[in-house]
């Protein structure tokens, strides 16, 4: 089987741009459906969900306070970029998608 190969537009051109914004649109997609598959796989994605939740409400409690509120918000980006979490947002995505 001959493999098709995509020519890259010439960078700094407009379709580059447009290639570049689509291939990372591509890999982040594939990256949280990945880990959505491996999670449910290996039966986790229960905890994983449960744990994420609690320690995002935690983090969300704590945002106000003056003095450290800018690491619980940093804290929550964080979370945020896990697998778990990419599995999370991959799960959301996949029922709202399912509902409509």
């Amino acid at each position: 089987m001959q493999k098709e190969l995509i020519k890259v537009p010439e960078k700094g051109t407009y379709q580059w741009q447009l290639f570049d914004y689509w291939s990372d649109e591509y890999r982040q997609t594939h990256a949280d459906h990945s880990a959505y598959i491996a999670l449910n796989f290996a039966g986790v994605l229960d905890a994983c969900r449960a744990k994420l939740q609690s320690l995002l409400q935690h983090h969300r409690q704590h945002m106000d306070d003056a003095n450290d509120g800018m690491r619980h918000s940093r804290a929550i980006a964080r979370l945020q970029n896990t697998m778990s979490g990419a599995a999370m947002s991959y799960e959301n995505c996949f029922r709202h998608h399912a509902a409509a």
